[in-house]
This record gives structure tokens, C-alpha cells and sequence, in this order.
């Protein structure tokens, strides 16, 4: 399964981020994140959502954690009708 959207970086509460130097002195900065599929999709086709949840001991009241959408990628195959209405191939429209 493939999923694909987008997720807003400004919407990602301060607090839930972790800054961590590494072994080479530079610093980075981390997000735990979760993938929740949804029950059913949005009305915009959304099936997930990212969220950067917290332990439920440091969720803060009215703090939305989910910062991110994703739609399912669903592959788009010919029908066997469409399949059988194709032209045939013949010797000359190979390249080999």
C-alpha cells in the first residue's frame, strides 16, 4: 500500500519537538509521529492522518496534534473489457 499527501510543518506543536546532539556535535531536531487510518475516508478522499501523539500523560487540553492527510494510492488497472478491445501487436511495433 502506498500512501501520499502532505503534512504542515507550522501546525507540529513546539513542545512535541526533541532536540538531539548527535555523536558528531550536530544537532537535529525529531518528531515522534503516528499513521492512523480513518474508519472511512473524507470527503476530500483522506483515509489517514499523521499525527505527532504524545504520551497521553503529556497531551495539553485544546492542542491539536494532527498535522498531516494522506489519501491511499490506488493503481489504476485496465478492465478486462478494455483489454480485450486493445489492437493486437504485430511483429513491426516491437523494437526487437
Amino acid at each position: 500500500m502506498i500512501l501520499y499527501g502532505s503534512i504542515c510543518l507550522s501546525d507540529i506543536p513546539r513542545d512535541v519537538m526533541k532536540k538531539v546532539v548527535c555523536k558528531d556535535g550536530t544537532t537535529k531536531v525529531y518528531v515522534n509521529l503516528s499513521v492512523f487510518e480513518l474508519h472511512e475516508k473524507s470527503k476530500y478522499g483522506d483515509s489517514h492522518i499523521i499525527s505527532c501523539s504524545p504520551k497521553q500523560e503529556e497531551r495539553k487540553e485544546g492542542v491539536n496534534y494532527i498535522f498531516g492527510h494522506l489519501k491511499t494510492y490506488e493503481k489504476e488497472e485496465p478492465t478486462t473489457e478494455e483489454i480485450n478491445r486493445a489492437p493486437t501487436v504485430s511483429d513491426e511495433d516491437l523494437p526487437f
